[in-house]
């Protein structure tokens, strides 16, 4: 479950569960994991469109992401995170399954002893949503859509809940991109640890969770322009602000976001924010540490 239980009491635990697999699926940037070897053993509708495999409904059976990297890009990844840490804002040109090419940004961590890495890709924007239309930012953003993640679900039985619940509760706490969920009153639904740390509260965790999120973005006008958005064309992409850590200090960062709608109803946001300068990412390799 996630950090602060209290925010999903009397759900039940299939509800749960929708709610993780759509923060997965209907993500608006590119998440995996992988083996060391590449092996892909989940990739969402964003990471699958990144890198022209096939929809989401096919199985990863066969998908590589170290045939997507060069050699020594890959090295390095698992490198890092056999040694404990993560990376971000790594340039990346990704061979795409069609032979073409695309400039992405990836964000990396993993499980030394289980040879796993959580993987974050995005393209590598020039512009931002909030914006012009005709940009990259925007053209990426008017072909993502939402899917109904029920038949991904309902198929399930009760073991099958636990696992898959468990798989992606881990998944969400252990990577290495602050997530925040936000419920349609503003308040943070779930958040994961490298979000607490980078605020400062990762022994406090109801500082932040429960609390009203738009408190942490310390520009006015950026959040108008982001409400603006949201409103407008249900997404955030590539979008640079600050963020108030706790102790009053603040971060540059760039927001992507996504609105959650369920039966026509806006019902909160995905909200993944990426470190502006990775120096700042607590869970980065220190000075002197190989990355």
């Amino acid at each position: 479950m996630p950090i602060d239980v209290s925010q999903y009491a009397g759900v039940s635990a299939t509800d749960y569960l929708l709610e993780l697999v759509d923060l997965f699926e209907n993500s608006n940037i590119g998440i995996m994991v992988t083996g060391f070897d590449g092996t892909v053993h989940r990739a969402n509708r964003a990471q699958r469109r990144i890198a022209d495999w096939p929809d989401a409904s096919s199985s990863p059976s066969g998908l590589s992401a170290r045939a997507l990297l060069d050699a020594a890009t890959w090295d390095r990844l698992t490198a890092t995170a056999a040694d404990g840490y993560a990376l971000h804002n790594v340039p990346v040109t990704v061979r795409r399954a069609d032979g073409s090419t695309a400039d992405c940004l990836l964000d990396v961590n993993g499980e030394p002893d289980g040879g796993m890495l959580r993987i974050v890709t995005r393209p590598a924007f020039q512009a931002s949503l909030p914006g012009p239309e005709g940009t990259d930012a925007w053209e990426w953003h008017r072909q993502w859509s939402q899917a109904d993640v029920t038949p991904l679900v309902e198929p399930l039985d009760e073991a099958g809940v636990q696992s898959l619940t468990k798989e992606l509760d881990d998944l969400f706490e252990l990577l290495p991109v602050p997530v925040h969920a936000m419920a349609r009153t503003a308040e943070v639904r779930r958040t994961n640890q490298v979000h607490l740390q980078f605020l400062g509260c990762e022994d406090e965790p109801a500082r932040f969770v429960g609390q009203n999120l738009l408190t942490i973005f310390a520009v006015e006008a950026d959040l108008v322009a982001m409400g603006d958005a949201m409103t407008g064309q249900s997404g955030i992409l590539n979008f640079p602000t600050t963020i108030h850590r706790l102790d009053g200090s603040i971060l540059p960062m760039t927001v992507y976001s996504s609105m959650v709608m369920r039966d026509d109803a806006f019902v909160g946001t995905r909200c993944f924010v990426f470190f502006a300068d990775a120096s700042d990412a607590p869970d980065s390799a220190p000075a002197g540490e190989p990355a």
